[in-house]
């Protein structure tokens, strides 16, 4: 029972589909509901022909709700559902007259035809199959009709009016129960695909703005955010980092095990940063960090990441791996381009590699 009620709560929420097989079990046990309403009231006002026909439609639908379902016929539940549905409508209102309502089930035939044909699984026909189902409900609700206005129905007049108008009330309270039901059921659906909509644009936003890899801000995402705190005109610094002798390491163990160094070495810098802060893999084992504090505190987070790094060690079939890493830090001042501060850290970043490297410049 919890778990139903998890579930039911999950897809009002638009967090969860709804299941195919529960929601044709539902509508084929409703429809084989009003049959058996159906078979009972002719029954009871001994219309044979019709109390059988409706016992053998309750039959066929509870046949549906099982055997068809579970074997997720779900195009064959539609196409005879909305056959049998049409046959019946046009079959009792020529035998008891059109004021008894029966043809109002044709009408709901048509949103129903078209909910159920684009919620189908790898639907594929498109348009055709529901405007063609609703070009032949069109059809017969007009020669129906027509017929009613030149003839008598055969059980016309054969019971009392008050009957005709019971069962028209009944019938257009039970049409508008269907339309309400797949009124919500479509809405379901659409706030489903909205939620599913929102969720893949924002993962598509993700991978557009991440390095697949390290998943480190790519170079043009980083630009934009760059631009960003600049016309904030705040106190921040830039940080290039390279990882010393990175070509060595490939050379030696692999390109994976440098995969494996890189992703490592971007983990810590991500660690040692604020949520505020920004990193990003600027190309290849360079890597280009913007933290929004002076050049002091920013040279003191630049040299606990030179000593994490330094001292991670990568287990590599067996083998130790160690790196380190070289620094360069520039300020931001007032009228300096992004481009300039890179430069500097850039020059910095080299001047320490030239100095013997694993070192912080600032």
């Amino acid at each position: 029972m919890k778990r139903m009620y998890h579930m039911v709560r999950q897809i009002l929420s638009g967090k969860r589909a709804i299941n195919n097989s529960i929601k044709y079990l539902l509508v084929c046990s409703g429809v084989a509901l009003v049959h058996l309403c159906f078979a009972i009231s002719f029954a009871a006002v001994h219309v044979m022909p019709l109390a059988i026909y409706n016992i053998a439609s309750t039959a066929f639908y509870f046949f549906h709700a099982t055997v068809t379902n579970r074997k997720k016929q779900y195009m064959f539940i539609y196409i005879s559902a909305v056959t049998e549905v049409l046959f019946h409508s046009c079959m009792t209102t020529l035998l008891l007259g059109w004021d008894w309502g029966f043809m109002i089930y044709a009408i709901v035939m048509i949103p129903i035809s078209f909910y159920l044909a684009y919620t189908l699984p790898n639907h594929e026909g498109g348009i055709v199959s529901p405007m063609v189902s609703s070009g032949v409900v069109i059809l017969c609700f007009n020669v129906v009709h027509a017929i009613c206005r030149h003839t008598t129905g055969f059980y016309e007049g054969k019971y009392p009016v008050n009957m005709s108008v019971a069962f028209y009330y009944f019938n257009a309270t039970v049409a508008f129960l269907i339309l309400l039901t797949f009124s919500i059921l479509f809405a379901l659906e659409i706030r489903y695909m909205q939620r599913r909509l929102e969720q893949e644009n924002d993962t598509l936003e993700e991978v557009a703005k991440t390095d697949p890899l390290t998943h480190l801000l790519n170079r043009r995402s980083m630009n934009g955010y760059m631009a960003q705190v600049v016309n904030q005109r705040k106190t921040f610094c830039l940080m290039m980092a390279d990882i010393d002798d990175f070509k060595k390491v490939n050379d030696t163990y692999g390109h994976d095990c440098g995969d494996e160094v890189l992703i490592a070495v971007s983990n810590i810098i991500s660690c040692c940063v604020r949520e505020e802060d920004y990193v990003c893999r600027w190309g290849g084992e360079e890597i280009l960090i913007l933290v929004r504090t002076d050049l002091t505190l920013a040279a003191q987070v630049a040299e606990r990441i030179r000593q994490r790094v330094a001292s991670k060690v990568i287990s590599r079939k067996g083998k130790e791996v160690r790196v380190t890493i070289t620094i360069g830090v520039s300020e931001y001042h007032n009228g300096m381009s992004i481009q300039s501060m890179i430069e500097e850290a850039d020059q910095k970043l080299y001047r320490g590699k030239n100095n013997g490297k694993n070192q912080v410049i600032a």
